[in-house]
């Protein structure tokens, strides 16, 4: 089954992630644009002292696309995901199973809708969402996850050629329209986590070290709740 992911916004947000890693990257596919930017920022000058042996990547960015509920109430068809090139590129038909779901704190995008408690998924029998699937849209939450998806067939117009099954899903975080900020900003919110971290890392071997990611939220008060881990990076003082 193909997977197709079209972002619809790319705002930060006061619901995070941090990514903590020897190296991050997108890896380019046609029709596919990331929804979470891979950055890397320099450490500035300063005293051998305060480098670690190690300088690993930090990352820190909403789970998913971020959007507000302005935006998301725009949203009424799974359509509405869809590029103009791809609309070009492609004519689609046959859609079947097209679900707006709640992910709530749900750390897999791909969890299997069957397994997710009915109250918080809806699905749809046309490319229009039904009042249902919206009215479960506006009852979500801050900190909240949706994911939009639909499975469909797909017909490539250069060539003529149909692929079968295809599956387009999109996941958004729910986000106000202030959102959090770290004082001095985001490159100082990058230094602060290499310099408090560099005792923990110094000890770290670049090549075997993993990605060790961290979901939290931050508070309307600005404080961290709710953190935990959800990948492990393989070295505990780095967890």
């Amino acid at each position: 089954m193909k997977r197709i992911v079209v972002t619809y916004s790319t705002l930060t947000s006061m619901l995070a992630f941090m990514m903590i890693a020897c190296s991050l990257s997108c890896n380019a596919q046609t029709d596919i644009k990331a929804s979470i930017a891979s950055i890397s920022t320099p450490m500035p000058d300063s005293s051998e002292e305060d480098k670690p042996r190690e300088n690993l990547d930090y990352m820190v960015d909403t789970w998913s696309s971020a959007v507000t509920r302005d935006e998301v109430k725009k949203i009424t068809s799974i359509m509405d995901f869809w590029s103009g090139d791809y609309l070009t590129k492609y004519k689609r038909d046959s859609f079947r199973e097209i679900w707006v779901v709640n992910l709530k704190d749900y750390p897999d995008w791909d969890l299997d809708v069957d397994k997710i408690d009915p109250i918080y998924k809806a699905k749809s029998p046309t490319i229009e969402f039904t009042q249902e699937q919206l009215d479960l849209v506006a009852k979500a939450e801050y900190s909240d996850h949706l994911r939009f998806s639909a499975i469909f067939n797909r017909t490539t117009v250069e060539t003529g050629k149909m692929e079968e099954n295809v599956l387009i899903s999109q996941s958004m975080s729910l986000v106000p329209d202030v959102q959090a900020s770290y004082k001095g900003g985001f490159d100082a919110l990058l230094n602060y986590l290499k310099k408090a971290s560099k005792d923990h890392v110094k000890h770290v071997k670049r090549d075997n070290v993993g990605r060790c990611r961290i979901f939290f939220t931050v508070t309307e008060k600005g404080f961290v709740r709710d953190a935990k881990m959800i990948e492990s990076s393989n070295y505990l003082d780095v967890d």
